[in-house]
């Protein structure tokens, strides 16, 4: 019996990560999250994956599994919810999340359930035992998948751990009774570049403490806000240093109250203080806790150091610590953070910070004890997938299946065949609720980059109004003379008002390629059509 993996997102990137489990009569998703942040996109919040493919096996989607919560495993959901409520499945701490984000949407699940360590459910044709990993948030899962006579693992995030801060070490036991059984293996290939040794969660832990101890001003540390192995090192290393936390971001504060309700961090009684009551601590009484690891520009810590905040500026003797990676793309909004801290002589420590991806090391490790037949990397950029691709075939070990997004792997009689899916990427700006395809948002970089020329024609006049930049009135006399010419010689074989529009508009755009390389939106109105309404 033949079984497919899609790919919506996830597979040549970092984040968006969706998968598509399917046979003849069933599917069910892995995932569906949101890819952060990226400069470069003006007026984007995010971005999700097209939900185009999904409409064409609407009846065979059952579910989505959820791996973990964080953001770009999960960020995408209530847009998900929108168009397909199909039951969700996820641990306790993804299912918080999940419940909190779409209370802000009206859009929901048909149903919840939450799912632990070593539960198996049945889907349809499918059978999904969930495999609890280390990772730095709770309730992180592989999936063991089996339809018929395929065993399929899924791993979500994760990293090795024989003592981590929050859960149980690393289940080698258990996983190394599947070796010779997995016929596919989905495997995160995020640091198959990293060759560095291991460092524990504990040794972090040893190293925070001994520098809040050192520094006799105030400190200020981000990290990624579901990372809550990493925010219960900050809490242990500000009570082993008599440091008070404030907590500055919502983000914080949400993802704190859930790890706390669901007991994975306790929190004694008066250590968190509202900022209010800082001036009654010395600097070296007072760590707080800020959202913006990665430049985000409404992020507390972006308004900190750019000196918004009228109660929390940056001051000589601060100490700012980030710790967590640098998310691609992001290097030059965290640098600009970084030297507005250092304008106003703060101090900058960086690289405080543990993965909680495995490293080469651990990924060789998890595939020789487990011996798939087919390892498909993902959870990476293509470099990523590339050199893991590379080290299994030096290394002989399975055979490794290189795929992007859009592909559609089936598996049938011991081989298997890549197909090309519709794929395409939804750029979401929050403030409104918009959603832009490819198309608009095309136009919409052409908007941030070379504005916008609005047109009101008719064959006596011609009116020009511009955004994003501004006319000369010599440019403005050419233009009109450019369009009247090349006009007076078509006028005779146009029909209508809308073949009119688009001829002015090719003659506009092609005067703007030509004289100033420019490629503006260009909106044409014909005044007959405005007269007529009057």
């Amino acid at each position: 019996m033949e079984i497919s993996v899609s790919f919506l997102g996830g597979a040549g990137e970092i984040g968006s990560n969706c998968y598509l489990y399917e046979t003849k009569d069933s599917a069910i998703l892995v995932d569906c999250g949101l890819k952060f942040f990226q400069a470069e996109y003006m007026g984007i919040d995010f971005t999700i994956p097209s939900f185009e493919y999904l409409e064409t096996i609407r009846k065979k989607l059952k579910a989505v599994i959820v791996t973990h919560g964080h953001e770009d495993h999960i960020g995408a959901l209530p847009y998900l919810f929108k168009y397909f409520p199909i039951p969700v499945y996820a641990g306790d701490y993804a299912l918080r999340l999940i419940k909190h984000k779409i209370a802000q949407s009206k859009y929901r699940p048909s149903s919840t359930t939450v799912v632990s360590d070593g539960d198996v459910i049945d889907i349809d044709d499918f059978t999904i035992e969930f495999i609890e990993v280390n990772h730095s948030i709770p309730n992180t899962f592989f999936l063991a998948i089996r339809h018929k006579n395929n065993q399929i693992l899924h791993c979500g995030d994760f990293r090795v751990e024989d003592s981590p801060i929050l859960g149980a070490p690393f289940p080698w036991e258990r996983l190394n009774k599947m070796k010779g059984k997995i016929d596919i293996l989905l495997v995160d290939s995020t640091n198959a570049l990293s060759e560095s040794e291991d460092e524990k969660e504990s040794e972090l832990r040893s190293k925070l403490i001994k520098i809040f101890q050192e520094l006799k001003g105030r400190v200020f540390i981000t990290t990624f806000s579901t990372n809550i192995s990493r925010v219960k090192i900050i809490i242990d290393a500000c009570l082993s240093t008599n440091r008070k936390l404030i907590i500055e971001g919502n983000s914080f504060l949400k993802n704190i109250n859930i790890a706390r309700d669901l007991s994975y961090i306790s929190i004694p009684e008066d250590f968190i203080i509202p900022l209010e009551k800082i001036d009654l601590y010395e600097p070296k009484q007072l760590c707080f806790l800020v959202t913006g690891c990665q430049g985000e520009p409404n992020s507390s810590l972006a308004k900190i150091v750019n000196l918004e905040r009228k109660k929390l500026r940056t001051m000589p003797n601060d100490t700012f610590i980030f710790s967590s990676t640098t998310i691609p793309g992001n290097e030059k909004s965290i640098n600009k953070i970084i030297n507005e801290i250092y304008l106003n002589k703060g101090k900058v420590i960086r690289g405080l910070h543990i993965s909680g991806h495995a490293n080469r090391k651990w990924l060789i490790t998890l595939i020789k004890s487990l011996s798939p037949r087919w390892v498909i990397p993902i959870h990476g950029e293509i470099i990523h997938q590339r050199i893991l691709e590379e080290i299994l075939e030096k290394e002989g070990l399975s055979q490794p299946i290189f795929v992007q997004n859009g592909h559609k792997v089936t598996f049938k009689n011991n081989d298997f065949t890549i197909f090309s899916i519709p794929f395409g990427v939804t750029y979401i700006d929050q403030r409104g609720g918009f959603e832009y395809n490819d198309e608009l948002f095309k136009e919409k970089k052409h908007l941030s980059r070379d504005g916008l020329i609005t047109i009101l024609y008719d064959e006596k006049n011609i009116y020009f109004d511009t955004a994003g930049f501004k006319l000369t009135n010599e440019l403005d006399i050419k233009l009109k003379r450019y369009i009247k010419d090349n006009m007076e010689n078509l006028k005779q074989t146009i029909t209508n008002n809308e073949e009119l529009k688009t001829i002015v508009t090719l003659f506009v755009r092609k005067f703007f390629k030509k004289n100033l390389d420019k490629r503006p939106v260009v909106k044409v109105f014909i005044k007959e059509d405005f007269d007529g309404n009057t």
